[in-house]
């Protein structure tokens, strides 16, 4: 009798293991359940605000639920991600960032780094890009050089304390420059308008945020703070082409708020992979010159260890630490 009670319980506990292991994996599958809510901390028009739209209409169509785009505008950057710092950990609710996020902590803008958030994956990144109105004087970057040393010339670029203003003001240093730098606090959409407009004489941004001007030949790149040259604009060099020691490259990735579940984590994760992999999204990265790449959770993690560190010494070189 009292084997068969112990066997009666052994089953019991299987059943109940069994039952409980099949509720977890019931639970992981069902991921997502409601709308996933990806912010930009950055304006409309801008390239975070572009891939957000392109990678989120590609995972909209691999779920039930909807996939909705909002912009959290501030403190370049900041504000988006101190809202996503606070939210819920269940996978709902995405940030897509830039280098900013290893920046804005030296420039005072906010306390929050990649430690406080929970990475899922990269994606792509872009490489800043002088360039200038094609009906400008200066057809390449040294006799842009050699004026911007005799009178004092209006650059306009990206949020202050963002990386493409640390561009900005890493190449005015180094290279002995007289640039009055102009920040725009929604990004680099908004400094192409002003080029566009003639308020500046130059600009600092990505070529992703000129993309229409660049392929119209409107403008024209003088130098490219990256490793290659951009698709948009093969003629324009690399400052490493021209001698000029400037590499800064700002990869564009998502995370969500700290202590989300792994298994939520890993389910982001396979949805963006396979985004990524599409053709819709290689070719919208060929057609806007931004550099496809794929990190996931853990290399991208290991990426922005190493960037928090490179950027605070370049931050610190320009003069932008608090």
């Amino acid at each position: 009798m009292f084997a068969k009670k112990r066997i009666s319980i052994v089953l019991l506990l299987f059943t109940l293991v069994a039952l409980a292991l099949a509720g977890c994996n019931s639970e992981q599958s069902s991921f997502p359940e409601k709308n996933i809510n990806i912010i930009v901390p950055f304006g409309t028009g801008g390239g975070s605000d572009q891939l957000a739209r392109v990678l989120g209409d590609l995972v909209d169509k691999e779920i039930t639920p909807s996939v909705v785009v909002a912009n959290k505008v501030g403190a370049s950057g900041a504000v988006g991600m101190a809202e996503i710092a606070k939210a819920k950990p269940d996978g709902y609710t995405v940030l897509i960032m830039t280098a900013n996020i290893s920046t804005l902590k030296w420039t005072g803008n906010t306390e929050l780094t990649y430690e406080d958030f929970q990475p899922v994956c990269a994606v792509n990144y872009d490489a800043p890009a002088l360039v200038v109105r094609s009906d400008s004087p200066w057809k390449t970057y040294n006799e842009f050089a050699d004026e911007a040393k005799s009178r004092r010339l209006k650059l306009g670029t990206g949020a202050p304390g963002g990386l493409w203003a640390a561009g900005a003001l890493a190449l005015d240093k180094r290279e002995g420059l007289n640039l009055n730098i102009i920040t725009q606090e929604k990004g680099g959409a908004p400094a192409a308008v002003m080029l566009l407009g003639e308020h500046v004489d130059a600009i600092v941004l990505s070529p992703n945020e000129a993309a229409s001007q660049l392929e119209n030949k409107d403008f024209r790149i003088l130098g490219i703070m990256g490793p290659d040259r951009n698709i948009l604009d093969m003629e324009g060099p690399t400052f490493s082409e021209l001698g000029v020691d400037l590499d800064i490259r700002s990869p564009k990735g998502f995370l969500v708020p700290k202590n989300t579940p792994a298994d939520v984590v890993e389910s982001l994760e396979k949805l963006f992979k396979k985004a990524y992999e599409s053709e819709t999204y290689q070719d919208y990265n060929k057609k806007t010159g931004t550099n496809a790449i794929w990190m996931g959770t853990k290399e991208y993690t290991d990426y922005l260890a190493d960037e928090l560190n490179k950027y605070r010494d370049l931050l610190k070189e320009t003069g932008m630490t608090k």
